[in-house]
């Protein structure tokens, strides 16, 4: 059943809520009408894909991409906006400001009729039809990625997203024992990642108490201890209790900007057993006590 206006505006304000807390990986749903609050939503959900791949960044060499990349052009083709890491993935330079780049010059020529007739044909239909388009990388190789395109309410702009994680994809060069140890190697990757993803939004989930010990956590996801201690690590540059409390912090430290609240009450939102254990933390993390934090 299509959801009224009034619960599309509160899917926006959760997603707004959600990033301020951290949680990147929450993104508003499209409706059929694809009409003004629809392209609002379309650049939240760009807008959480850059904060994600930037703070991943930040972590480590390593990108989980809970989302598409996006891609937004006019009627002429020309690109008005995108996902940074776009560039990066296909090898290239980030164009100068002010200077057009066509989706054209990335797309072999049968995927630019491919796009030509996709556009031709496309509709306001809820759930947008899912095809295959093949972009040339900067070292001249192909990139074949299931793709869907949507219509936006600005100017008739168009949405093109990729669905595929191709960062680390070698395209087409292997065979014999290399193909089957490259796909060895991918299938690994590929549940790593959902390991991983599902172990961050666990820990975001969870912000209200501690989390149980890495053995506890190894068996609600069917895994164990040691595989999450590496992996978390090597993903995000420390261990997934270090993350948690670092989030529970910084949602702490937004509850003190934002809020009239108790430092005792927040204490508790964060989980924390006391008052005393809290501003300990707190301090160790930000320099400064929690009251003092919310004087600045």
């Amino acid at each position: 059943m299509e959801r009224t206006n009034e619960e599309r505006f509160e899917q926006l304000f959760n997603q707004i809520t959600e990033i301020a807390e951290g949680n990147f990986e929450f993104r508003y749903k499209p409706s059929a009408r694809l009409d003004h609050i629809d392209t609002v939503g379309t650049h939240l959900n760009m807008l959480s894909e850059e904060i994600a791949y930037f703070n991943f960044e930040s972590y480590a060499n390593f990108l989980i991409r809970p989302a598409p990349v996006v891609l937004i052009f006019d009627s002429k083709g020309r690109l008005t906006n995108f996902s940074s890491c776009f560039w990066e993935i296909l090898g290239y330079t980030p164009p100068p400001q002010g200077i057009e780049v066509s989706i054209d010059s990335f797309l072999t020529e049968y995927s630019i009729l491919l796009l030509t007739e996709e556009l031709n044909s496309l509709t306001q239909e809820l759930n947008p039809r899912i095809f295959p388009l093949d972009f040339n990388t900067a070292d001249k190789r192909i990139f074949r990625s299931n793709c869907s395109l949507s219509l936006l309410i600005q100017e008739h702009r168009y949405a093109l997203l990729i669905y595929e994680d191709f960062k680390h994809k070698n395209l087409k060069e292997f065979s014999g024992s290399q193909k089957t140890q490259r796909k060895s190697v991918r299938t690994r990757s590929a549940r790593n990642w959902v390991l991983l993803k599902n172990l961050r939004m666990y820990s975001l989930r969870n912000l209200n108490k501690p989390l149980p010990s890495l053995k506890e956590i190894g068996l609600l996801h069917h895994t164990n201890a040691t595989k999450i201690k590496a992996e978390f690590k090597k993903a995000f540059g420390m261990t997934i209790h270090q993350f948690h409390l670092q989030q529970r912090l910084k949602q702490a430290a937004l509850l003190l900007q934002t809020t009239d609240l108790m430092v005792k009450e927040i204490s508790k939102k964060c989980g924390f057993g006391s008052e005393a254990h809290f501003s300990r933390c707190f301090k160790k993390q930000y320099n400064q006590t929690p009251i003092s934090y919310r004087e600045c």
